[in-house]
Formats: structure tokens, sequence, C-alpha cells
């Protein structure tokens, strides 16, 4: 079983799946239903009832509660049975479940796993693309992933591979060779996270962009540069611009892609892509859509399962003893950091377990 950093946000949802209607959806190798009360605010519990294991996701909300679809026992948001039918409606303390403190931003619903006191808003990476609707234009979507999350934090923190599995993403008349060559790199560590930044400079811009906003093919400067946070949180300032051409003036296209682990093999790829151009064109809306549909559906995520298929039912690629280039710094440098972290905590976790134990 892989182990997961607790203490931290993961993406849960989509703010818009959040309903009335109970979601389902395994989050680090655990089953949890979302919903909202009444007053519109999101609830997270485990979803499993006590009694005979049912899925209280197949149940319904009934006010602030939910009720399993099996037996009837009811569950407050913090998880407390507080309606047993059985016996005339009492609370049986001896039925509550897990709940997980969430808080919604960005138009994300984030979970916090681990202990409750420590859950903090402010931990969050600051996408400020998706708090301004006057300048952005925002795309979403998510893809289930049957490869291990950071199998996907890799093939971000790594961009060489962009000439050979993205043929799109190409440039009239430049070799991925001639990319590659013109391409500076610079990977640091500050604090727990990895700033990965990539500029080229000399080269025109990439097909698409010359195609979806009329671009001469000319000498340009483009940049393509990740910001970790860990587990697996990455903001990507991602753009491009001409000679004298401030940021906003250029094609500014920054994303949040923010990936959640499902199981040890398995993963959620929940994505964010904003832009400042021809941002009330729908045509661009679906041409882009496409770009990404197919650079993440079609082309990642293939290869990212694929690799999976070859490491076998193991999440960690560093049992396998893979060879490394020197590009691979940024995603190497990441892996290590969420190890220390994971260390860290279960460290912290052995006294308290110890105390729990000697208590009995």
């Amino acid at each position: 079983m892989s182990l997961f950093l607790k203490n931290c946000w993961y993406v849960a949802a989509f703010s818009d799946e959040v309903t009335r209607t109970p979601l389902a959806r395994t989050l680090l190798d655990m089953p949890v239903v979302l919903y909202r009360k009444a007053d519109g605010s999101p609830v997270a519990l485990l979803d499993r009832c006590p009694h005979r294991f049912a899925p209280l996701s197949v149940g319904a909300v009934v006010g602030d509660e939910i009720q399993c679809g099996y037996h009837g026992l009811r569950f407050n948001a913090q998880g407390r049975c507080v309606a047993n039918p059985h016996n005339d409606g009492k609370p049986l303390v001896a039925a509550d479940i897990a709940s997980f403190v969430l808080h919604e931003r960005y138009g994300f619903v984030w979970l916090w796993p681990g202990d409750p006191e420590r859950a903090d808003p402010a931990l969050l990476p600051h996408f400020f693309f998706l708090e301004d609707d006057a300048t952005w234009r925002t795309l979403s979507g998510m893809l289930p992933v049957k490869g291990n999350y950071q199998l996907v934090v890799d093939n971000l923190l790594d961009l060489t591979h962009a000439p050979y599995l993205h043929p799109g993403f190409a440039m009239p008349g430049v070799t991925p060779e001639q990319q590659l060559a013109a391409t500076t790199t610079k990977v640091e560590r500050r604090g727990n996270e990895v700033i990965y930044q990539r500029l080229r400079k000399g080269l025109p811009p990439n097909q698409a962009t010359i195609d979806l906003f009329d671009f001469p093919a000319d000498p340009c400067e483009t940049r393509t540069h990740m910001h970790w946070h860990a587990p697996a949180l990455i903001n990507f300032d991602n753009g491009t611009k001409f000679e004298g051409q401030a940021d906003l003036e250029g094609f500014w296209f920054p994303q949040a892609h923010c990936i959640t682990p499902e199981t040890e093999t398995s993963c959620h790829y929940f994505f964010a892509a904003a832009r400042n151009l021809k941002k009330d064109d729908p045509a661009i809306d679906e041409a882009l859509r496409g770009v990404l549909v197919t650079a993440f559906r079609d082309q990642d995520e293939p290869m990212i399962e694929a690799v999976q298929r070859r490491m076998g039912d193991t999440g960690d690629i560093d049992r396998l003893n893979p060879v490394l280039l020197k590009t691979d710094t940024a995603p190497v440098l990441a892996r290590r950091i969420l190890k220390e972290l994971i260390a860290a905590e279960q460290a912290e976790d052995r006294p308290a377990a110890a105390a729990v134990c000697a208590a009995e």
C-alpha cells in the first residue's frame, strides 16, 4: 500500500460536481462521499456505513445529513450517527464515521485528509488566474489516469518529452533537437517547493499558437515555468511573446495541474487553463479544449498508463532503479522532497500511536 502525505490539500472535486446528490469518489485509497448541506457548504465523509459497509453514496441526503440506503442510519456532516431507526431514532455512537475538512477555492473543493487542526487554506498555491474572470477565460477538466499520481508529476516536470510526444506543439521548420538546444533551464528548491524554469528564445511560436492567435512565424520568447507544491500541485506559467511585449500583450496560458491519488496505481488529474487572448471567441474555446484533450488524454495519459503497466503494481519508480538523465533534475527533486515530508509525518505519528497502544 502506498504512503500518502496527509497534512496537505488535495482536490476532491470541481465545485459544480458537489451537489445535494451524493458523489462517490476514491481518494488516497479511501472511499469518500461528498454532498452539500442546505446552506451550500460541502461535506465529505467516509463512504462506508459501519453496519454492513454499504456505500453511503447510494443513500440520500436528508436535510444536512446523509441516510444509508440499506438500513436507514443517518450521519451528520461531522460523521456522527445521529439517527438509528431501529432504536427509536436515537443516535448510535458506535457507528460514528470519519469526516474530512474541506475548503472551496478556485472552483475546486479541497480535502485535507490529515490532522484537522493543521488544515490551513493559506497553504494552497496562489492560482491568481482562477480568481479574475475579467482578465482570463478558463477551461477545465478531469482525467482518470491508470497510473500513480507521481508519474503525472514527473511528466509535467520534464517537458523535454514535448517534441516527441506532442507533435502538435512543433514549430514550423524546427527539429526537436533545435528546439531543445534553444531552451535554457533552471531548477531550484525553495523550502519544500520546486521551481523549474524553461525559456526558449530565437525560434517561432509553436504551430498551434500561430494558427489560433494569428501570430507570425517570427522569433519569439516562450516560457514554460513549473512551480511544484507538495504533494502534487503545479502552478504552470506558460506564455509566448515577441520582443518588447509585456506578458499580457503576448499569449499567456497559465494553468493549474492538481493530481490526487486514487489508489497506488491510479489517480484523478484535475486541470484548469486560462488565456488572455480572444476570450469571447467560442471557436477558440473549442480549439483549445481540443489541444488540451489531445495533449493530455490522447498522448500523455496513454504513455503514463503504459509506463505504469511496465512498472507493475508499484507506484514508486525509484524501487525499479531507473536510468536518470540530466533532464530529470526537477522530477527527482520533487520525489525526494515528497519522501522527506512523508517520512517526517510518519515519524510524528509513531509516538502518538505508541501512546494510544500503551493506554490500551
